[in-house]
């Protein structure tokens, strides 16, 4: 049986990508490394507002941060996180289908 603080813990992790930025941020990294102004220029993000996205994911343990001189440079904390994205994607694209077959057979019907 599951504990619990199991369920408690994935809740705050989802929450933590709760947000389209932050996924988006995290689709960005999947392709490496990326430094703020790079990640706030590919989003049109002011640094300010990626900051506050980017603190919530360091804190959450979904992405680290190295300090390069003067630079933040952002990566992935578990490259599975890609995974997990994918897979809820996926999930989309399949209950999409599902109701366009549903529309299909509902407009057949008139």
């Amino acid at each position: 049986m599951i504990s619990k603080e199991v369920f408690v813990m994935q809740s705050q992790l989802c929450q933590a990508m709760g947000h389209a930025a932050r996924l988006e941020i995290l689709n960005i990294l999947r392709d490496g490394p990326q430094h703020v102004r790079g990640l706030a220029r590919a989003m049109g993000l002011s640094q300010a507002t990626l900051s506050r996205h980017l603190a919530v994911l360091r804190n959450s343990g979904l992405v680290i941060v190295q300090r390069l001189g003067r630079e933040n440079i952002y990566q992935l904390a578990n490259p599975k996180i890609v995974v997990i994205c994918d897979l809820m994607r996926q999930i989309l694209a399949e209950q999409f289908t599902r109701q366009a077959e549903t529309a299909n057979t509902l407009a057949k019907r008139d």
